[in-house]
C-alpha cells in the first residue's frame, strides 16, 4: 500500500475495500484520490498527486483498435439484447415489433433488457459490401420418445458458410417420420460486414460470440463488442470474432461547440469554468459559442454522452444537467468532468479528442440517472467512485441494476459523506456488482 504525506492511516475498513476495488483497476497502484474516513469532508488527502494517479489508471487500462467513424447515409438499426433467467439464455433483436413485445412484458415478463446493444445495418439499405445475417430458431418438432428436435434458443450468423450448413445439419427423425435439421430458419435479421484477415474494415468495431457449451442441453450464444463481458461469463466458451458492426453517425449537438473537444489530466489544461462531478476519468475542455446578438442560455442535458475519437479512450456520460451562461457572440470554456463508459478503455489525456454524442437511450444507465440526488455528488467524491461502478456494471457487467442494488443506491445518496454510516451503505452496494471483484 502506499502511503502519502497527509494519508490518515486509520481508514474505517469500508474505505479500505473501496480503494482496493478501485486499486485493482488501476493494477495494483492505490487510488489514493477515491480514499476518504467516515469523517473526512475532503476526498483527495491532502499530498495527494492525483494526476500521477489518473496516469498511472491511464497506464493500467486496456486499449483497444482505432474505430474510424461511419459514413453517413447508411441507415442503422439497434439490436437490443435480452436476458432470461429462468432459461439463462441471452436473446439479440432489432425488430421493433418484436422488441416494443418483449419490453411490454411478453412471455411472462421473462426476458429483460441486459442494458447491452449494438448497430447493425437495415437490410433495405446495407452497403454493398455488407452480408445479411442468418437468424435460426431450434426446431419445434419432436421425436418418438418426447424429446425436442431443436433446441430453445436463437442462433445467428453471417458467415455465409456457416449459414448454409445450419439450414439443412444436424438431422433428426421426428415422429411423424419427416428429418428436420436441429435449427428453422427464420430469415435474415440484419446486416453486417465479415472481417478480412481477423480484421474489420473502416467504420466498423469487431463483435464476437460466446458459447454456453450447450448447458442444460440449450446451447445458446452471446454476441458482444465487449471481449471482457463475454470472456467473464462462468462455463462459456469465446469463439472470437464473427462480424463487424457499424460504428453510429452522431446527431448535431445541442449546443454550438468551437474547437476541439479535447481531454486534460493535468492543471496546465484546465480552464477556470468547470462543471459535472465524476472521479476524474473523462475530464474534457470544451468550448461553447454563441453567434448571435444576445447572451443565451445552453443546457447540457443529464445523460449526454461524449464519444471518444478512438477507441483507445473512454466515452463521457454528464450524469446530471448542466447549465452555462454564453455571452452575446463570445464563448465559455469549461472543463466538464464526466463518467466513463468503458472500464477496459484509457482514461481521457490531451491526446484524447471528442465528439458529441446525444443523450444515453440504455435502460440501465437512464435508470441511475433517474434516482433522486437530494445531497448532489461532488466531484472526486466516494459517493461519484460508487456511481461510476454503478454505471460500469451496466455497460461492462451483468447489465442493468436490479431493483435492489437501485434501492442501497438511492438510499446512499441521501446519506451525508460524513455520516457513520454512510461507509458501511457503499460496502453494501459494492458487494452486489459483479465489476468488483472479491476480496
Amino acid at each position: 500500500m502506499i502511503h502519502r504525506p497527509g494519508f490518515v492511516s486509520s481508514v474505517a475498513h469500508i474505505g479500505q475495500r473501496l480503494r482496493r476495488a478501485l486499486a485493482r483497476i488501476a493494477a495494483g497502484t492505490l487510488l489514493a484520490a477515491v480514499a476518504a474516513t467516515a469523517h473526512a469532508a475532503p476526498l483527495t488527502p491532502p499530498g495527494v498527486d492525483k494526476d500521477a494517479i489518473r496516469e498511472a489508471m491511464a497506464s493500467a487500462l486496456g486499449y483497444r483498435a482505432v474505430a474510424p467513424v461511419r459514413k453517413a447515409g447508411e441507415p442503422v438499426v439497434t439490436v437490443v439484447e435480452y436476458y432470461n433467467a429462468s432459461l439463462q439464455h441471452y436473446f439479440i433483436t432489432a425488430e421493433s415489433a418484436e422488441i416494443s413485445n418483449l419490453d411490454s412484458g411478453a412471455f411472462g415478463g421473462a426476458w429483460k433488457r441486459t442494458g447491452q446493444s449494438f448497430n447493425a445495418w437495415a437490410l433495405a439499405t446495407k452497403p454493398a459490401d455488407a452480408v445479411p445475417v442468418c437468424r435460426f430458431f431450434g426446431t419445434d418438432q419432436y421425436r418418438a420418445n418426447g424429446t425436442r428436435i431443436g433446441p430453445n434458443s436463437h442462433f445467428y450468423t453471417a458467415d455465409p458458410a456457416e449459414c448454409a450448413f445450419v439450414k439443412t445439419g444436424y438431422q433428426a427423425v421426428a415422429a411423424n417420420g419427416v428429418s428436420y435439421p436441429a435449427w428453422t430458419y427464420e430469415g435474415d435479421a440484419f446486416a453486417v460486414k465479415l472481417a478480412v484477415g481477423g480484421t474489420c474494415p473502416g467504420g466498423t468495431v469487431p463483435l464476437y460470440r460466446a458459447y454456453n457449451d450447450g448447458a442444460r442441453g440449450d446451447p445458446n450464444h452471446r454476441y458482444s463488442s465487449n471481449t471482457t463481458l463475454l470472456t467473464s461469463l462462468v462455463g462459456w466458451s469465446f469463439e472470437g470474432l464473427v462480424m463487424c458492426v457499424p460504428v453510429a453517425v452522431a446527431p448535431p449537438a445541442p449546443f454550438e461547440v468551437r474547437g476541439e473537444i479535447r481531454g486534460c489530466n493535468t492543471a496546465g489544461c484546465a480552464p477556470p469554468v468547470t462543471g459535472g462531478a465524476a472521479v476524474g476519468l473523462v475530464d474534457l475542455v470544451l468550448e461553447i459559442g454563441n453567434s448571435s446578438s444576445a447572451p443565451v442560455t445552453v443546457t447540457i442535458p443529464a445523460g449526454f454522452v461524449f464519444v471518444s475519437s478512438s477507441a483507445t479512450y473512454q466515452d463521457g456520460l454528464l450524469l446530471d444537467s448542466y447549465i452555462v451562461q454564453v455571452p452575446a457572440n463570445g464563448s465559455v470554456r469549461l472543463l466538464l468532468s464526466l463518467y466513463c463508459l468503458q472500464q477496459s478503455r484509457s482514461a481521457a489525456s490531451p491526446a484524447a479528442t471528442y465528439g458529441t454524442g446525444a443523450v444515453t437511450t440504455n435502460p440501465g444507465i437512464l435508470a441511475i440517472i433517474n434516482l433522486p440526488r437530494p445531497l448532489g455528488i461532488a466531484n472526486d467524491s466516494l459517493k461519484a467512485s460508487a456511481t461510476q461502478f454503478a454505471l460500469w456494471e451496466v455497460t461492462d457487467g451483468t447489465g442493468a441494476l436490479s431493483a435492489s442494488q437501485l434501492t442501497k443506491l438511492r438510499n446512499l445518496y441521501a446519506l451525508p459523506e460524513t455520516d457513520d454510516s454512510f461507509l458501511t451503505a457503499i460496502q453494501d452496494f459494492l458487494d452486489t456488482l459483479s465489476v468488483v471483484k472479491p476480496d
